[in-house]
């Protein structure tokens, strides 16, 4: 070959060498930039910080009034538009209660700490949980390289997918992958391996909205079941996660499952004079009528019992809403609330909604008028509760984590609705957008499943479908009216029931109606045919005694209706002391427990079965003398330290009394449970008068028995 020619073809062979290898080098330097093994790469980030943009105004969607469209920041969005103000809270381990607490969050975050904030329902958990997303998604957006990567997850929309089969990877990557396909929709999350090693490195943070929402895979009778296997894997990472205070006292921090939690805080009510005062100047001045703010400060700090009510931020919003509007329409709304008849919350949540719909009707021509789209909205509720009870998941969790109502099963209730009612013109698919698109009360989180805004309007709801039912005017159908009562209705729901059945005794009608319900329930149900009925036959004598007139109420206390039945004379015993301050039938019947095993019984294993200890099944609820009593000692616990229990304490004095009197149950409580023990004893130091002989015998006796089982070994304790 001619040397000009040779040179030709050496030439072209290290060009298109050199070329290839420039291309190598330029991929793997792509893939390095683009996907960096420890770090987000620049699409990801373009993608993470859209996705930051895309939630915080799925956030904003909720504001009371518009935010401020034009703020800089994320979190400055959504101080504008719920005019935020930071709640005082309790704090340990490393969250600090000397700064507010947003920035305490933050800083424990960015620590790669693990924090669980808890709250009231209505508390503010969730837009505390929004706030310090924005302002690290903000951080994220100012310096991707060196801020972690928020994500926020709201647990009552999950999805609790079994496990994948086996595919070689490893358990960190499974987890990735189950938060990838969680987010999904919203983003697409680097592939599991990296996303694992993020995870690993602090680069991502977890904010985890709703623990007492999340749908659980396995029977929630079993303490592993709380925290879905999953999510509780990822909480490797730092997190945030908050819960209602009741569902975690009762039924998480009694397990081992939480303890890489080191750090709490708990939200405390807000103070009117201070915080409440100032967020009724923001909100009248946010809807242009800051003329009004001062008759919305009278009007809420004359009412003792509405002052009370609006130390959850989620109702002072709802209550001046209401008031605002029936001042500017020059409606009277000091007379809105009757003063300490008990039922404000309810009050201010039923005309909170009625408002909404009936905005939302003068928007656009609908199908169904706002009452008729108001009565729809309770089927769901309701038919949400009910297939969370027939899941046959047990009696333990009365959260109702089951939140969601799919596509098809929305149609399907729709449809029954429309057949059973009239003067309602519109297809099934035009009255299910209605109520998906243009309620406040369910949205669309994927356009496939749907959800109630905020769980306690699902519990709101709930309660006003039970309480209008009970409303039963034809005598032939009362007593099919037990049906609603068959299942125990969760402690949120009843208490939103009593409140609302309170109302009731305003109208002379609807009382006399509700209280016939009542007493047809109680004649016709047959106590001895299994559990619903007498659950059904329990909850009608606990509840009716609201609604009983003078004869009823003389009825019910005398036993006549059911033959002095245990567990039917302690649910009018409960409600004697609950509705009329009266602990004397409690104290005859904790008396009759004393020599009444059967007595004794019925109220152990009924609140076992409550409160998630024991497992339902056909044995009438009475007690299965298993050990297992965590939950159950707690709620009795929280009973003793709230006000609202106060004339039922007796009875949770005896139950205490019988745990520590079952061996097994005994040695779980002292292992378990000693410093709560210990405090109790010295909670019980205190008489209470009011609540005469009975109390003070169980009183002394349970403080006695504490003191025997765990002796005061302080230095103090020693000297003396």
């Amino acid at each position: 070959m001619p040397w000009p020619v040779a040179h030709l073809v050496l030439g072209s062979a290290w060009l298109v060498g050199a070329s290839a290898g420039s291309l190598a080098l330029g991929a793997l330097l792509g893939v390095r930039i683009l996907a960096p093994r420890h770090r987000f790469g620049l699409l990801e980030r373009r993608r993470l910080r859209a996705y930051h943009r895309a939630e915080t105004k799925n956030l904003a969607a909720r504001l009371p009034v518009d935010g401020d469209l034009g703020s800089e920041t994320h979190e400055e969005r959504l101080r504008a538009g719920y005019g935020f103000v930071g709640p005082s809270f309790s704090a340990s381990g490393s969250l600090r209660d000397d700064a507010p607490i947003v920035d305490a969050l933050a800083d424990v975050l960015r620590s790669g700490e693990k924090v669980m904030l808890m709250g009231e329902p209505g508390s503010g958990k969730s837009l505390v949980a929004g706030l310090v997303f924005a302002r690290l998604a903000d951080e994220f957006a100012a310096s991707p390289r060196k801020a972690p990567c928020p994500v926020f997850l709201h647990l009552n929309a999950m999805r609790p997918d079994t496990r994948p089969a086996d595919s070689g990877a490893t358990r960190a990557e499974e987890q990735a992958a189950w938060l990838r396909d969680q987010l999904a929709a919203e983003v697409a999350l680097p592939e599991p391996r990296r996303l694992a090693r993020q995870l690993a490195r602090g680069r991502v943070v977890l904010i985890c909205d709703g623990l007492d929402e999340a749908p659980v895979m396995r029977s929630p009778h079993l303490l592993t079941s709380i925290v879905p296997e999953p999510l509780f894997g990822l909480f490797q990472a730092p997190s945030l996660l908050t819960s209602r205070t009741a569902f975690y006292s009762i039924y998480v921090d009694a397990t081992r499952l939480m303890s890489g939690f080191t750090s709490t805080g708990r939200l405390l009510p807000l103070r009117f004079e201070d915080q409440g005062e100032r967020f009724l100047r923001w909100y009248a001045e946010a809807r242009g009528r800051a003329d009004l703010a001062g008759q919305l400060v009278k009007v809420i700090g004359g009412n003792p019992s509405l002052r009370e009510v609006v130390a959850r931020p989620l109702v002072l919003r709802m209550t001046a809403e209401v008031l605002l509007d029936l001042i500017a329409d020059d409606h009277q709304a000091d007379s809105f609330l009757t003063v300490g008849h008990g039922a404000e919350t309810s009050a201010v949540y039923s005309r909170y909604i009625d408002t909404w719909l009936q905005r939302e009707q003068e928007k656009e021509p609908s199908k169904l008028t706002w009452w008729q789209k108001g009565q729809l909205i309770e089927c769901v509720a309701w038919e949400i509760f009910s297939k969370s009870l027939a899941s046959g998941r047990g009696w333990g969790h009365f959260e109702l984590k089951d939140l969601l109502v799919e596509g098809d099963e929305l149609r399907r209730i729709t449809e029954r609705w429309l057949a059973s009612s009239i003067r309602v013109e519109g297809g099934v698919d035009e009255i299910c957008r209605e109520i998906a698109d243009r309620s406040f009360l369910i949205i669309s989180s994927d356009r496939r499943r749907y959800r109630f805004a905020h769980k306690s309007f699902f519990e709101f709801c709930v309660a006003r479908h039970v309480v209008g039912c009970l409303d039963e005017r034809r005598p032939g159908l009362r007593a099919a009216r037990a049906e609603l009562l068959v299942h125990p209705l969760p402690d949120e729901v009843i208490d939103f029931v009593r409140e609302l059945l309170a109302a009731v005794t305003a109208d002379p009608e609807r009382r006399a109606a509700t209280e016939a319900t009542f007493l047809a329930i109680l004649a016709d149900v047959d106590i001895d045919a299994g559990t619903g009925q007498l659950m059904a036959a329990q909850q009608a004598a606990n509840l009716a005694p609201i609604v009983a007139g003078q004869e009823t109420m003389e009825r019910l206390r005398s036993g006549e209706l059911f033959n002095e039945h245990p567990f039917l004379q302690r649910a009018v015993a409960v409600a004697d002391a609950l509705h009329h301050d009266r602990h004397e039938l409690l104290d005859e019947f904790v008396k009759r427990m004393e020599r009444d095993h059967e007595a004794e019984s019925f109220h152990m294993g009924y609140n076992r079965i409550y409160y998630g200890d024991q497992a339902f099944g056909d044995g009438q609820w009475l007690d299965d003398n298993h050990p297992e009593c965590g939950r159950f000692f707690r709620a009795s616990i929280r009973h003793l330290t709230s006000p609202a229990y106060r004339y039922i304490r007796v009875m949770d004095l005896y139950s205490l009394r019988t745990l520590l009197g079952n061996p097994d149950r005994r040695r779980y409580l002292v292992g378990h449970e000693a410093p709560t023990l210990r405090n109790l004893a010295g909670l019980l130091d205190e008489p209470d008068p009011v609540l005469g002989e009975e109390y003070d015998r169980q009183r002394l006796l349970l403080r006695a028995e504490i003191r025997a089982l765990l002796p005061d070994r302080s230095p103090r304790s020693a000297a003396g």
